[in-house]
């Protein structure tokens, strides 16, 4: 045992005093036996002090102490729930594609790589003028990053995509694809939004859709073209629980008198109004009713008038689940000065009439389609879809142009094969017909292969 200095002296007076209480010998006495007992008493001393308590430290010891070193401060935390992540997918999905064209050739563009209604030709005396191509392409591949997370208190979102086919521009020799050399194509902006708290701000689909009901098919467009809402556009929208309303875009769609092209005017210059309700149920399926509230607007741009109109429409839209795992998909839309958001734009929102004033066009349009899953790795998909334009008189004396689309129908069948949950092998047909204000009539017939990896 170790002693402080003042321990030890005391130990060592007590030692002294007690040495004589030692017994004197003689000289001839064992000095070794006197030191042995000498030694004994000191222990026995040292391990009484060892057990006496310490004695309280005076207010001058306290003082001269030195001060305790201060702990390491502890990081600062993060602000609460603050977690944000990123994430980065997409898809690779290769196609090869037949397609049979009744009435003429159709140059290699977006209407041989999907179902476009209106790339569909339609001329009179066509017997002769059928074609058959086969086209194959990886153009369809899609990249995204999303990300997601709660800051300083606000649910923030952000969602960028891109795919290699929405946008195709000429890039080859003489303005012609470059199938014969790279099949190099440029990437193509979809989407590109920031979610934070109730808002969505920036380029979406449109608040009439409803994605719930999209069928379960090979075609890029994934809707059976015709028969549904489509259109990706910037908007600032707002969701209260069911309800979302939104300002969008704002374009217009004009065709002059006798026309059979539908152009942007570009002259807007109130946003479309558009809304949308959701109603989910755990038995009979999820439901959508959206609508719009548009002007369409011409200031010259398409004949010499100087006009706007009221455009409006509605589209209900739902997946209605049936036995097993079987469901039934649909959209049935409709409206007047509506065409920009119905069809892919197979008609316009309005025609210049021959005082200069816009006729809007009235459209319906609609598809269902029905999903069977055989097993856990097979399953097909029915659609039936259909398209209709209120163009008046059959003639081309109309200020309806004779190339100008009333009616377009389609079918289409699949069968899917997963063998694994990211890979989808698929093939799928699909038989279309386009009549026109002219009276005349085109069909489509495409049979398509598909394979495709989701990451």
């Amino acid at each position: 045992m170790r002693l402080s200095r003042s321990r030890f002296a005391t130990a060592v007076m007590v030692a002294g005093f007690g040495v004589t209480s030692v017994p004197v010998m003689a000289a001839s006495d064992d000095t070794a036996a006197v030191i042995q007992e000498l030694k004994r008493r000191i222990e026995a001393l040292e391990q009484q002090l060892a057990n006496q308590p310490a004695a309280p430290a005076t207010p001058a010891a306290v003082a001269a102490a030195p001060a305790p070193a201060p702990a390491a401060a502890a990081p600062a935390p993060a602000a609460a729930g603050n977690e944000f992540k990123l994430a980065w997918g997409g898809y690779i999905k290769a196609d090869a594609i037949v397609s049979r064209f009744s009435d003429a050739p159709v140059a290699q563009s977006l209407g041989r790589d999907a179902y476009i209604p209106n790339s569909v030709p339609v001329v009179a005396n066509a017997a002769e003028n059928a074609r058959t191509y086969t086209d194959l392409h990886a153009k369809e591949t899609r990249l995204y990053l999303r990300g997601s997370g709660l800051l300083y208190g606000h649910k923030v979102a952000v969602n960028a995509e891109f795919d290699f086919i929405s946008g195709q521009l000429s890039q080859g020799i003489g303005g012609a694809p470059n199938e014969a050399v790279t099949n190099a194509y440029n990437p193509a902006f979809r989407l590109g939004y920031i979610d934070f708290d109730n808002f969505r701000i920036g380029q979406d689909w449109t608040t009439l859709q409803n994605l719930v009901a999209l069928p379960d098919i090979v075609d890029l467009v994934n809707w059976p073209s015709e028969g549904t809402v489509f259109g990706r556009q910037p908007q600032i929208r707002y969701t209260w629980g069911p309800l979302a309303v939104a300002l969008e875009n704002t374009e217009s769609t004009v065709a002059a008198f006798g026309g059979n092209t539908f152009t942007v005017t570009d002259d807007n210059t109130l946003p479309d109004f558009v809304w949308r309700y959701t109603l989910k149920t755990a038995s009979w399926g999820d439901y959508t009713l959206s609508g719009a509230v548009r002007q369409i607007s011409d200031r010259g741009t398409i004949g010499n008038g100087n006009d706007t109109a009221l455009g409006y429409g509605l589209s209900f839209a739902g997946k209605i689940p049936l036995w097993g795992k079987d469901d039934l998909r649909f959209t049935f839309s409709g409206g007047d000065g509506f065409g920009r958001y119905l069809a892919l734009n197979t008609v316009g929102d309005a025609i210049v009439d021959a005082r200069g004033k816009l006729q809007t066009v009235e459209i319906y349009n609609g598809f269902v389609a029905y999903r069977h899953p055989w097993n856990e790795q097979w399953r097909s998909n029915v659609a039936l879809s259909a398209f209709h334009a209120n163009t008046g008189q059959a003639a081309t004396g109309s200020i309806y142009g004779a190339g100008v689309s009333r009616n377009v129908r389609s079918a289409t069948a699949n069968l899917l094969y997963s063998p694994i949950p990211k890979i989808t092998f698929g093939i799928e047909y699909r038989y279309a017909r386009r009549d026109t204000v002219g009276n005349l009539s085109g069909d489509l017939s495409r049979l398509q292969f598909s394979a495709r990896y989701n990451f």
